[in-house]
């Protein structure tokens, strides 16, 4: 009998196969909270068995018509004798609201079906590139800072801060190149990046519950500054003068958030239940910003400044905040929009 584990809070559902059969493993892709999804990313992480698959080039995706799915296949470990233990198959989908798409994954088969364009990966002493045809990443391998760039054509949208995190990164291991995909370890520290969204995904993993943090500075020139925080609903406000904030804070009781200027701040609205996601803009620039599962513990906090300072931050174990940056007109430029970006499609093995 096959068993599976599915994991609401990132793209990734594992799949695990019976050491018994190396037949074709069918999934379901299903769009749970009610948007209209387009070109969206899904990670279907698969066990296999010892033996069955020798090259992860090899495996194939298919939809539920029998036509073949453009699909990244990258082999995530492999067993003793170097078959392919876990198999990540990257690939996007459209869905509408609460559809379900079936598709089957074969282990053999022949090359898959290449796709145009994507994500690529440029490498240097000091650091790290992520880039499409329409927006670069650039990752410093030493984590001062961890990301110091992200541009789109000669629009950037980072200061020389860049940002940061809480636990210091580690030794960069690229584990995922595109062209769907690219997926870096830094230690404790995980960027993910995906081809159809111009998001990044910074994750920090604790050993124990501790006060993490993601702190950025964008490059936002000068105030007026439009911030919004997503509440149920949309909570506006403007950031006039250059030592302006305004924090969003969740805790048992509900959320608050304080505006003011320097050390002095007021009550702007209460309320009871937040979705952790928010934007900050100017006439140039609009970045997009979430985090995962801010409703639950740790009391999280988002800050956003008219200095374009950002910070996110919880006590738990671990972290998840994404950051994803468009120009104006937002409306034209956006391709997605922070509560889809927060709502992953959920993956589920077919009994």
């Amino acid at each position: 009998m096959r068993r599976f584990a599915i994991s609401l809070a990132s793209f990734t559902s594992l799949i695990v196969v019976s050491h018994a059969s190396a037949a074709p493993i069918e999934f379901t892709v299903s769009e749970i909270v009610g948007l209209r999804r387009f070109g969206y990313p899904v990670t279907a992480s698969l066990e296999t068995p010892q033996g069955a698959l020798r090259d992860a080039a090899t495996a194939r995706l298919f939809d539920a018509k029998g036509k073949e799915v453009t699909a990244q296949f990258t082999a995530m470990a492999k067993w003793p004798d170097g078959s392919v233990r876990r198999l990540d198959a990257d690939f996007t989908s459209s869905l509408g609201p609460m559809e379900t798409e079936t598709y089957r994954v074969e282990l053999v088969g022949g090359a898959a079906r290449s796709g145009k364009g994507g994500l690529t990966v440029t490498e240097t002493a000091e650091e790290i590139t992520v880039a499409s045809s329409a927006i670069a990443h650039k990752i410093r391998r030493d984590g001062k800072p961890l990301l110091t760039s992200i541009a789109h054509g000669k629009t950037e949208f980072f200061a020389a801060e860049g940002v940061t995190t809480t636990l210091t990164p580690g030794k960069a291991e690229i584990l995922k190149r595109g062209p769907f995909n690219v997926t870096l370890r830094l230690g404790p520290v995980t960027l993910e990046y995906v081809s159809s969204k111009s998001w990044v995904k910074i994750t920090q993993r604790a050993g124990t519950p501790v006060l993490l943090a993601v702190d950025a500075r964008f490059a936002l020139p000068e105030p007026p500054l439009l911030w919004d925080f997503g509440v149920e609903s949309w909570l506006y406000g403007c950031l006039r003068r250059p030592n302006e904030t305004a924090v969003l804070r969740q805790d048992a009781n509900g959320w608050r958030v304080l505006t003011g200027a320097g050390e002095r701040s007021s009550v702007y609205a209460t309320g009871k239940r937040c979705e952790g996601w928010g934007h900050l803009a100017d006439k140039q620039h609009v970045i997009a910003f979430g985090v995962a599962d801010f409703s639950g513990d740790g009391e999280p906090s988002l800050f956003v400044g008219a200095d374009g300072r950002f910070r996110a931050s919880a006590k738990r174990k671990e972290l998840t905040v994404y950051f994803h940056a468009v120009g104006q007109p937002v409306q034209v430029t956006a391709m997605t929009s922070p509560p889809s970006m927060l709502a992953p499609l959920v993956v589920k093995v077919k009994e």
